[in-house]
Protein backbone atom coordinates (compact mmCIF):
# COMPACT_ATOMS: atom_id res chain seq x y z
CA UNK A 1 0.00 0.00 0.00
CA UNK A 2 1.55 3.27 -1.15
CA UNK A 3 1.32 6.83 0.15
CA UNK A 4 -1.51 8.86 -1.36
CA UNK A 5 -2.31 12.54 -1.80
CA UNK A 6 -5.79 13.33 -0.52
CA UNK A 7 -5.93 16.38 -2.78
CA UNK A 8 -5.40 14.22 -5.86
CA UNK A 9 -9.05 13.50 -6.61
CA UNK A 10 -10.58 11.75 -9.57
CA UNK A 11 -11.71 13.88 -12.54
CA UNK A 12 -15.14 15.28 -11.78
CA UNK A 13 -17.99 13.71 -13.76
CA UNK A 14 -20.66 15.89 -15.41
CA UNK A 15 -22.52 18.21 -13.06
CA UNK A 16 -25.82 16.38 -13.46
CA UNK A 17 -24.25 13.12 -12.28
CA UNK A 18 -22.88 14.75 -9.14
CA UNK A 19 -26.22 16.42 -8.43
CA UNK A 20 -28.00 13.07 -8.87
CA UNK A 21 -25.67 11.36 -6.40
CA UNK A 22 -25.91 14.19 -3.86
CA UNK A 23 -29.70 14.26 -4.28
CA UNK A 24 -29.98 10.51 -3.75
CA UNK A 25 -27.80 10.72 -0.63
CA UNK A 26 -29.99 13.54 0.73
CA UNK A 27 -33.06 11.33 0.19
CA UNK A 28 -31.49 8.51 2.18
CA UNK A 29 -30.50 10.89 4.99
CA UNK A 30 -33.99 12.41 5.11
CA UNK A 31 -35.53 8.91 5.12
CA UNK A 32 -33.45 8.15 8.19
CA UNK A 33 -34.80 11.25 9.93
CA UNK A 34 -38.36 10.28 9.03
CA UNK A 35 -37.76 6.81 10.44
CA UNK A 36 -36.30 8.28 13.60
CA UNK A 37 -39.31 10.56 14.05
CA UNK A 38 -42.03 7.96 13.40
CA UNK A 39 -40.35 4.76 14.57
CA UNK A 40 -42.80 4.08 17.42
CA UNK A 41 -45.88 4.10 15.17
CA UNK A 42 -44.12 2.19 12.39
CA UNK A 43 -42.80 -0.46 14.77
CA UNK A 44 -46.35 -1.08 15.92
CA UNK A 45 -48.03 -1.17 12.50
CA UNK A 46 -45.45 -1.27 9.66
CA UNK A 47 -42.11 -2.70 10.85
CA UNK A 48 -40.93 -3.36 7.28
CA UNK A 49 -41.45 0.31 6.40
CA UNK A 50 -39.42 1.29 9.45
CA UNK A 51 -36.59 -0.97 8.29
CA UNK A 52 -36.79 0.52 4.79
CA UNK A 53 -36.52 4.04 6.18
CA UNK A 54 -33.80 3.48 8.77
CA UNK A 55 -31.97 0.14 9.17
CA UNK A 56 -29.92 1.17 12.20
CA UNK A 57 -29.06 -1.45 14.80
CA UNK A 58 -31.85 -0.74 17.29
CA UNK A 59 -34.50 -0.97 14.58
CA UNK A 60 -32.91 -4.13 13.21
CA UNK A 61 -33.29 -5.66 16.66
CA UNK A 62 -36.79 -4.31 17.31
CA UNK A 63 -38.20 -5.50 13.96
CA UNK A 64 -36.46 -8.85 13.56
CA UNK A 65 -39.11 -10.90 15.39
CA UNK A 66 -41.94 -9.24 13.45
CA UNK A 67 -40.58 -10.07 10.00
CA UNK A 68 -39.92 -13.27 8.11
CA UNK A 69 -36.40 -14.14 7.00
CA UNK A 70 -36.86 -12.99 3.40
CA UNK A 71 -38.37 -9.62 4.28
CA UNK A 72 -35.84 -8.92 6.99
CA UNK A 73 -32.74 -9.73 4.96
CA UNK A 74 -34.12 -8.54 1.63
CA UNK A 75 -35.17 -5.06 2.73
CA UNK A 76 -32.61 -4.73 5.52
CA UNK A 77 -29.65 -5.67 3.33
CA UNK A 78 -30.75 -3.60 0.34
CA UNK A 79 -31.53 -0.48 2.38
CA UNK A 80 -28.31 -0.76 4.35
CA UNK A 81 -26.17 -1.19 1.24
CA UNK A 82 -27.86 1.28 -1.11
CA UNK A 83 -26.30 4.55 0.16
CA UNK A 84 -22.78 3.21 0.66
CA UNK A 85 -21.56 3.23 -2.98
CA UNK A 86 -22.92 6.78 -3.30
CA UNK A 87 -20.91 7.92 -0.28
CA UNK A 88 -17.90 6.11 -1.74
CA UNK A 89 -18.31 8.16 -4.93
CA UNK A 90 -18.49 11.40 -2.95
CA UNK A 91 -15.21 10.46 -1.32
CA UNK A 92 -13.61 9.76 -4.71
CA UNK A 93 -14.86 13.02 -6.23
CA UNK A 94 -14.33 15.44 -3.34
CA UNK A 95 -11.30 13.99 -1.53
CA UNK A 96 -10.16 16.18 1.33
CA UNK A 97 -13.38 18.22 1.33
CA UNK A 98 -15.38 15.07 1.91
CA UNK A 99 -13.01 14.00 4.67
CA UNK A 100 -13.40 17.42 6.33
CA UNK A 101 -17.16 16.83 6.40
CA UNK A 102 -16.69 13.42 8.06
CA UNK A 103 -14.31 14.84 10.67
CA UNK A 104 -16.68 17.73 11.38
CA UNK A 105 -19.80 15.56 11.59
CA UNK A 106 -18.53 12.42 13.35
CA UNK A 107 -16.20 13.07 16.33
CA UNK A 108 -15.15 9.41 16.44
CA UNK A 109 -13.53 9.82 13.00
CA UNK A 110 -11.45 12.72 14.29
CA UNK A 111 -10.21 10.57 17.18
CA UNK A 112 -9.14 7.85 14.75
CA UNK A 113 -7.67 9.91 11.92
CA UNK A 114 -6.60 13.15 13.58
CA UNK A 115 -7.82 16.74 13.33
CA UNK A 116 -7.30 17.06 9.57
CA UNK A 117 -7.42 13.42 8.48
CA UNK A 118 -3.92 13.59 7.04
CA UNK A 119 -3.01 10.29 8.67
CA UNK A 120 -5.01 8.66 5.86
CA UNK A 121 -2.11 9.52 3.56
CA UNK A 122 0.12 7.19 5.58
CA UNK A 123 -0.23 3.63 4.21
CA UNK A 124 0.35 2.12 7.66
CA UNK A 125 -2.40 4.15 9.30
CA UNK A 126 -4.72 3.78 6.32
CA UNK A 127 -4.93 0.01 6.82
CA UNK A 128 -7.49 0.59 9.57
CA UNK A 129 -9.99 1.48 6.85
CA UNK A 130 -10.26 -2.19 5.84
CA UNK A 131 -11.51 -3.58 9.18
CA UNK A 132 -13.72 -0.49 9.56
CA UNK A 133 -15.34 -1.22 6.19
CA UNK A 134 -16.25 -4.68 7.48
CA UNK A 135 -17.13 -4.04 11.12
CA UNK A 136 -18.74 -0.60 10.64
CA UNK A 137 -20.20 -0.51 7.12
CA UNK A 138 -21.86 2.90 7.28
CA UNK A 139 -22.00 6.22 5.47
CA UNK A 140 -18.90 7.93 6.78
CA UNK A 141 -16.71 4.84 6.52
CA UNK A 142 -17.82 4.40 2.91
CA UNK A 143 -16.93 8.01 2.16
CA UNK A 144 -13.49 7.58 3.73
CA UNK A 145 -12.94 4.44 1.66
CA UNK A 146 -13.51 6.48 -1.49
CA UNK A 147 -11.35 9.39 -0.39
CA UNK A 148 -8.58 6.98 0.65
CA UNK A 149 -8.64 5.38 -2.80
CA UNK A 150 -9.51 1.92 -1.50
CA UNK A 151 -10.18 -0.19 -4.65
CA UNK A 152 -13.91 -0.31 -5.34
CA UNK A 153 -14.04 -4.12 -5.57
CA UNK A 154 -12.39 -4.50 -2.18
CA UNK A 155 -14.75 -1.90 -0.72
CA UNK A 156 -17.84 -3.68 -2.08
CA UNK A 157 -16.73 -7.10 -0.80
CA UNK A 158 -16.02 -5.77 2.69
CA UNK A 159 -19.18 -3.65 2.72
CA UNK A 160 -21.52 -6.46 1.67
CA UNK A 161 -19.89 -9.05 3.93
CA UNK A 162 -19.91 -6.71 6.92
CA UNK A 163 -23.51 -5.65 6.38
CA UNK A 164 -24.73 -9.23 5.99
CA UNK A 165 -22.84 -10.23 9.13
CA UNK A 166 -24.49 -7.38 11.05
CA UNK A 167 -27.96 -8.50 10.00
CA UNK A 168 -27.20 -12.12 10.91
CA UNK A 169 -25.91 -11.02 14.31
CA UNK A 170 -29.01 -8.88 14.98
CA UNK A 171 -31.25 -11.75 13.89
CA UNK A 172 -29.42 -14.11 16.23
CA UNK A 173 -29.60 -11.70 19.17
CA UNK A 174 -33.28 -11.17 18.41
CA UNK A 175 -33.94 -14.92 18.63
CA UNK A 176 -32.13 -15.16 21.97
CA UNK A 177 -33.97 -12.19 23.52
CA UNK A 178 -37.24 -12.78 21.69
CA UNK A 179 -39.55 -12.33 24.69
CA UNK A 180 -37.74 -9.23 25.98
CA UNK A 181 -37.80 -7.56 22.55
CA UNK A 182 -41.49 -8.38 22.13
CA UNK A 183 -42.20 -6.87 25.54
CA UNK A 184 -40.41 -3.69 24.51
CA UNK A 185 -42.29 -3.59 21.20
CA UNK A 186 -45.59 -4.11 23.01
CA UNK A 187 -44.83 -1.28 25.44
CA UNK A 188 -43.85 1.02 22.57
CA UNK A 189 -47.06 0.12 20.75
CA UNK A 190 -49.10 0.96 23.85
CA UNK A 191 -47.57 4.43 24.08
CA UNK A 192 -46.78 4.94 20.41
CA UNK A 193 -48.44 8.34 20.06
CA UNK A 194 -46.64 10.14 22.91
CA UNK A 195 -43.36 8.45 21.97
CA UNK A 196 -43.85 9.57 18.37
CA UNK A 197 -44.54 13.12 19.50
CA UNK A 198 -41.36 13.22 21.56
CA UNK A 199 -39.36 11.62 18.72
CA UNK A 200 -40.57 14.22 16.20
CA UNK A 201 -39.58 17.06 18.53
CA UNK A 202 -36.13 15.52 19.11
CA UNK A 203 -35.49 14.96 15.40
CA UNK A 204 -36.56 18.49 14.46
CA UNK A 205 -34.48 19.92 17.30
CA UNK A 206 -31.47 17.92 16.13
CA UNK A 207 -31.86 19.18 12.56
CA UNK A 208 -32.27 22.77 13.77
CA UNK A 209 -29.15 22.41 15.92
CA UNK A 210 -27.18 21.16 12.92
CA UNK A 211 -28.10 24.22 10.88
CA UNK A 212 -27.44 26.53 13.84
CA UNK A 213 -23.96 25.08 14.25
CA UNK A 214 -23.35 24.88 10.53
CA UNK A 215 -22.43 21.20 10.72
CA UNK A 216 -24.03 17.83 10.19
CA UNK A 217 -25.04 15.64 7.27
CA UNK A 218 -27.63 17.91 5.66
CA UNK A 219 -25.46 21.01 6.01
CA UNK A 220 -22.42 19.26 4.56
CA UNK A 221 -24.39 17.83 1.63
CA UNK A 222 -25.83 21.28 0.96
CA UNK A 223 -22.32 22.70 0.83
CA UNK A 224 -21.18 20.02 -1.58
CA UNK A 225 -24.14 20.87 -3.80
CA UNK A 226 -23.30 24.59 -3.63
CA UNK A 227 -19.65 23.93 -4.45
CA UNK A 228 -20.67 21.75 -7.39
CA UNK A 229 -22.95 24.50 -8.71
CA UNK A 230 -20.27 27.18 -8.24
CA UNK A 231 -17.65 25.05 -10.00
CA UNK A 232 -20.02 24.50 -12.92
CA UNK A 233 -20.83 28.21 -13.07
CA UNK A 234 -17.14 29.08 -13.09
CA UNK A 235 -16.55 26.66 -15.96
CA UNK A 236 -19.38 28.29 -17.90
Amino acid sequence: MSTIDLDDVAPAPPRWQRFCVIGAVVCFVVAGYVGGATWAKLLDSHPLVLLALSPINRYLLLTTNSLDWYSYFGVGLLRHLAPDPLFYLLGVWYGRRAIAWVLDTYPIAKRIFGEDGRTLEDPTRRRIIYPLAFFAPNNWVSLLCGASKIPFRQFIVLNVAGTFTRLVLCRWIGSIFDSQIRDIAEWVGKYSWPITGVSIVLVLAGIALQFARGSGELVALGRLGEETFEEASADD
